[in-house]
């Protein structure tokens, strides 16, 4: 955090990186959003055995919301290390075309592009803005980075006091996190498609091209199964979304 603190606080080069008091603003209610499902996790982890400082390396070096939850019965389990990454790399590989797509908007030197591109998250992503620059986006995904990692960490703590029974298993733990990700994603649509674009042809062909990424997605489902569609799912999702460069 101390690198990262340290670029932000260079004197910019040009006037495109805004005050960071408005881009926290527009990243506090997202930072906020993660608070309770990361808190979730360390809890969890917790009671899985897991030490305060296991949870918050995970957090720090496998930076994965629903990667990490996924690792959880995985590793209750005994499964093998290879058994684990190729789970947490499938999870993980929604985020290609996520990936694909913001490359444009990174530094261009090496370190400030590894990092920035290390906090990359679903969060981050939809609330970043096509004309933010690179200092914008690193401050945005620092924030969310260092509250998830944050708040994981407190939960882990927290977890050694919470019974048992508190949490059911019957409590879909993954509620929460997909809910905050609906929003955005559709706060994402709305600026890209309603605010940024004033040619209606394009807004429709745009809206024709996630309607047939989510069309493919749902027959890949029905073809393959929930637990293989995924990756062929992506990969179609990341070709077409980076022609029509949505």
């Amino acid at each position: 955090m101390r690198y990262i603190l340290r670029v932000l606080n260079r004197p910019a080069r040009s006037q495109e990186a805004g005050p960071c008091v408005a881009v926290l603003r527009r990243v506090a209610p997202t930072a906020l959003a993660i608070v309770p499902v990361s808190m979730l996790f360390g809890v969890l982890a917790a009671r899985a055995d897991w030490t305060v400082l296991e949870v918050l390396a995970i957090s720090l070096l496998g930076f994965s919301g629903s990667g990490q939850f996924a690792l959880l019965p995985l590793a209750e389990a005994d499964a093998g290390f290879l058994t684990m990454l190729l789970v947490t790399a499938s999870i993980n590989s929604r985020y290609l075309p996520i990936a694909y797509a913001s490359a444009r908007r990174l530094p261009t030197a090496i370190t400030h592009r590894a990092v920035t591109a290390h906090m990359l998250g679903d969060e981050a992503y939809a609330t970043e803005q096509e004309s933010d620059s690179w200092r914008t986006i690193l401050f945005i995904r620092a924030v969310i980075f260092a509250t998830w990692a944050g708040s994981g960490a407190v939960g882990a703590m927290l977890g050694q006091f919470i019974p048992y029974d508190w949490i059911g298993e019957g409590v879909n733990l993954g509620f929460p996190a997909s809910v905050v990700l609906m929003y955005l994603s559709v706060s994402q649509l709305r600026s890209r498609l309603w605010l940024s674009r004033n040619d209606s042809r394009d807004r429709s062909s745009l809206l024709f091209v996630a309607g047939l990424c989510a069309g493919a997605a749902f027959f890949l489902i029905n073809l393959v199964g929930p637990l293989y569609f995924w990756i062929p799912s992506i990969l179609f999702a990341s070709v077409l979304l980076g022609r029509a460069r949505i």
